[in-house]
C-alpha cells in the first residue's frame, strides 16, 4: 500500500485542503479535492469532526478546521508570520481573478507552498500548504530559482528531473534559458507542465536582504486562465510582491 493511499494520508489531505479554504468546503468539494468517493469523504470527515479537528458550520453545509486543530496550528506558528502578512494580498488576488492565489518559500533546496487562498464558489485548483513544488515544473519554484546563485541553480538542475507531462522541460540547458527569460520579464509561467489542464503565473518576492526566498502566484484551469490578460496578472502579482516585500523589510528593521 502506498503512503498516499493509507487512511492516515487521506485524513492529512483533507486537513490540508481545509487549511487552504478558510471559508469552508462542502463534502462534495472535499471529495473532489482529495480524489475520494463522496461516501469515503463523508466517513473520514465525520471521524475528524468527532475529535475536533474539523467542524461543520451550523448555518451551512460547509466544513472548516475545528477549534482543536486551529489551536495546534496557532501553537506551531511564531509571530510575526509571513503567512499572516501575505494573507490580505492573496485574498485580493482571489477577489480580482476568481482563481487560487498562493505563496511559496524556498526551504533549503526545496520550494514548498506555505499559504493559499481560494474562491468561495466554482471549480478550482488547489495548492495545499506543505506541497512541494518541483523546481523545473512550477511557476513559483522557477520564479524563486531564477534569482538564486548560478552554482546553486546548477546543483539543483543536476538532480533527476521528472517529466510530469508532455510540456515538462527536463533539459537543464533549456531550463537555464527559461530562467533568464523569467529574470528579464519578471514573471514565471507553468503551462500544463505539472498538472494537465492547469496554467499558473508567479513572481518573486525580494526579502529585506535582497535575496529571493518567496514567490506569489495564481493558478487555475487553463481554459479559464487563458481568458485573463497576462499584463493584468503580471501587474497585480508584482503589486502583491511589493507589498509583502515592504512588510518583510519593516519586520527586519524592527528586529535590528
Amino acid at each position: 500500500m502506498s503512503q498516499s493511499s493509507t487512511p492516515l494520508a487521506r485524513y492529512a489531505r483533507i486537513l490540508e485542503v481545509l487549511v487552504s479554504c478558510p471559508n469552508g468546503l462542502t463534502l462534495t468539494q472535499i471529495a473532489q479535492a482529495v480524489g475520494l468517493q463522496a461516501s469515503s469523504a463523508h466517513r473520514l470527515v465525520n471521524a475528524l469532526c468527532e475529535i475536533g479537528f474539523v467542524s461543520r458550520r451550523a448555518d451551512s453545509k460547509t466544513y472548516v478546521l475545528g477549534a482543536r486543530m486551529e489551536r495546534l496550528c496557532t501553537l506551531a506558528v511564531s509571530p510575526p508570520s509571513v503567512v499572516a502578512m501575505v494573507e490580505p494580498e492573496l485574498h485580493e488576488l482571489v477577489r480580482e481573478f476568481s482563481e487560487t492565489a498562493y505563496l511559496t518559500q524556498l526551504n533549503g533546496t526545496v520550494v514548498e507552498a506555505i499559504a493559499t487562498a481560494v474562491p468561495d464558489d466554482g471549480e478550482m485548483t488547489y495548492v495545499q500548504p506543505g506541497r512541494v513544488m518541483p523546481i523545473h515544473a512550477t511557476a513559483s519554484a522557477k520564479a524563486i530559482l531564477a534569482h538564486q546563485k548560478p552554482d546553486f541553480i546548477r546543483q539543483l538542475l543536476s538532480q533527476p528531473l521528472v517529466k510530469y507531462t508532455e510540456n515538462t522541460t527536463t533539459d537543464p540547458q533549456k531550463i537555464m534559458q527559461e530562467l533568464q527569460t523569467i529574470r528579464t520579464r519578471g514573471i514565471a509561467i507553468c503551462d500544463n507542465e505539472l498538472d494537465p489542464g492547469v496554467l499558473s503565473f508567479a513572481v518573486p518576492v525580494q526579502g529585506a536582504d535582497g535575496a529571493v526566498q518567496y514567490a506569489i502566484g495564481i493558478t487555475g484551469f487553463s481554459q479559464r486562465m487563458q481568458t485573463k490578460p497576462v499584463k493584468q496578472i503580471t501587474t497585480s502579482l508584482h503589486r502583491a510582491s511589493r507589498i509583502l516585500a515592504a512588510k518583510l523589510q519593516q519586520v527586519a528593521h524592527i528586529a535590528m
